[in-house]
């Protein structure tokens, strides 16, 4: 018997994407008054539509007139709550349909398409350059990606390079987006550049960040969630993070959790265990006042600029500084615990049925759920129980019934 848990799967998360649907279906009929109202309910940082009226199918029958919109986020984000807020936040968020989206490795190749200026699509109707509805120069855009095709045919690799190294820098592209452009031997010659200008970058970032919430007057809040696995530690966090900052990220693989960060304002430190971090490192990670913090990646460190963090993890505060400093061998009259209580702004325990407050007792060094402060969770899922021994082992005995065993 198997048992499967709340542990969701997680969604690659993009930057530019285009969303498509037939005009009788859009909530606003008026494609300019549907462009606006999804662009403000899901705040991209660029964006740009057109009526297509003029498609026909491969059988020279017209197409029924549609909407593409063009999107593209400061951040990477979750092509469910996307799709959720476009669909003005029905029913659950990971039950949102994505199928109306299409996601882009390179921006310019969706805003091209919105006119038909691909290699694709050079043999559908041409549509002006002036039909098309966005928030930046789309003629002055399309101009210049016209020149950049042309120009990259014949362009050299060192100034393809730098042309990337440049939008890297600026923050128009990530490093995702560099390495998918060039090829390996490019991507060797550049290699060591990249890292520079990505240190630099973090720099900048960084510096930006401290000025943001030093002159506000601001400082990271910490909330700490615990209880079995199975239970909606994970579901409560993202479900706050995307209705308020729209855009979080979430660690991955402990041996290097901060690898895909991209200084999104929301981090949850997912499934803490005792190993994940040093203590020394979760303290400077958890300080609410210490702004000046580099997270170690692979190939460089990377700023952490994030404004809330979240810690979901099977383990109690306090468990988990025991179990740091019995695996870390550590010196509690140097590492205290007092040390990390006092950096979590709200620690809530959460069983199937409840989500609490809760206080640390220091008498019996446990965290005691508050019964006065607690909310139904709407966030468990039953665990679901799958009977397949019979159908594994038939799947292993099977190959055997052969003469070739």
């Amino acid at each position: 018997m198997t048992k499967q848990t709340e542990t969701e799967t997680k969604e690659p998360r993009v930057r530019s994407v285009m969303y498509t649907q037939q005009i009788r279906l859009l909530k606003d009929k008026d494609w300019k008054r549907e462009t606006k109202r999804i662009v403000n309910a899901v705040e991209p940082k660029y964006w740009a539509s057109i009526l297509h009226d003029k498609d026909v199918d491969d059988d020279g029958k017209p197409v029924e007139p549609h909407l593409h919109l063009m999107l593209y986020f400061s951040h990477a984000r979750s092509p469910k709550s996307i799709a959720w807020e476009i669909d003005e936040k029905e029913g659950l968020r990971k039950n949102a349909k994505t199928e109306r989206l299409e996601f882009f490795k390179n921006p310019n190749n969706g805003y091209s398409y919105l006119v038909h200026r691909t290699t694709n699509a050079s043999d559908k109707y041409q549509y002006p350059l002036e039909d098309v509805f966005s928030n930046f120069d789309f003629t002055e855009k399309i101009e210049q990606i016209t020149k950049n095709v042309t120009r990259k045919a014949q362009m050299k690799d060192s100034e393809l390079i730098n042309e990337l190294l440049d939008l890297l820098y600026d923050g128009d592209i990530t490093l995702k987006e560099v390495e998918n452009i060039l090829t390996g031997s490019q991507y060797a010659k550049a290699a060591s550049r990249i890292k520079t200008v990505m240190l630099k970058r973090q720099e900048v970032l960084l510096e930006s960040y401290i000025k943001e919430m030093t002159n506000n007057q601001l400082h990271k809040e910490i909330i700490y969630i615990y209880g079995k696995s199975g239970t909606g530690k994970t579901r409560l966090a993202t479900n706050y993070a995307n209705k308020t900052f729209h855009t979080y990220f979430t660690t991955g693989s402990s041996k290097d959790p901060f690898q895909d960060y991209q200084n999104e304002p929301i981090v949850i430190i997912d499934e803490l265990r005792p190993e994940t971090f040093s203590y020394d490192d979760l303290l400077k990670i958890l300080d609410p006042y210490n702004f000046n913090v580099m997270v170690p990646v692979r190939f460089f460190d990377k700023a952490l600029s994030a404004k809330m963090i979240f810690i979901t993890s099977p383990y109690s505060p306090y468990e988990l500084y025991s179990e740091i400093l019995t695996k870390k061998k550590g010196n509690p009259r140097i590492d205290s615990f007092e040390q990390l209580e006092r950096r979590i702004g709200l620690t809530l325990y959460i069983d199937k049925h409840y989500i609490y407050s809760s206080t640390f007792e220091p008498r019996t060094k446990t965290y005691i759920p508050i019964q006065d402060k607690k909310q139904k969770n709407p966030f468990y899922e039953n665990p679901i129980y799958v009977h397949d021994e019979q159908k594994l082992f038939d799947k292993i005995i099977e190959p055997m019934k052969t003469k070739n065993v």
